[in-house]
């Protein structure tokens, strides 16, 4: 099964605007070697893989950039350029209270140089139930707001905001 699409949040959008920061090219989202939930995550009997690309990183890297986009803060000319490497991510769809956290480095660059460098986490809880036929597709569903969790820790860091100005 795949993951749903990214819905780009309108409150990280919004962050990004409240910011003043200057636009921002995109660079490479990569995996790290070994990473936790890199190409697949296991939702109990069922794998959830990225619609995007052939790993997590891609979904994370397409995220940012729709919401640079909705921002009006993405210019491939930019001089600025964000880039990410996934370290891990996953989910527990455990009875009662499920969760979830993506974890990534974000480097800002700028003609080569390092303006930030840091590691984000984002996580999410939900409902989950013993049922299977619930359980799978709460995940499914709140899988997306995990990475609007993560995004959401990037923009509101006072480093990378003053990296992009």
């Amino acid at each position: 099964m795949k993951a749903p699409p990214y819905q780009p949040s309108i409150d990280n959008v919004q962050l990004l605007q409240r910011a003043k920061v200057r636009p921002a090219n995109l660079g490479e989202f990569s995996v790290k070697a070994g990473a936790v939930g890199a190409t697949e995550i296991k939702v109990r009997a069922n794998t959830m893989t990225s619609p995007v690309g052939n790993s997590f990183a891609s979904y994370l890297g397409n995220a940012l950039k729709q919401e640079l986009e909705m921002a009006n803060l993405l210019d491939p000319k930019a001089q600025l350029e964000i880039s990410g490497t996934l370290l891990s991510t996953d989910i527990d769809t455990a009875m009662g209270t499920a969760s979830g956290y993506a974890e990534a480095r974000f480097v800002v660059k700028q003609g080569g140089q390092v303006r930030f460098d840091k590691v984000k986490r984002g996580e999410h809880q939900w409902e989950s139930s013993f049922a299977g036929a619930v359980a799978i597709p709460a995940a499914q569903i709140n899988y997306p707001v995990i990475f609007q969790h993560l995004l959401s820790a990037l923009y509101s860091d006072n480093d990378f905001q003053n990296s992009l100005k």
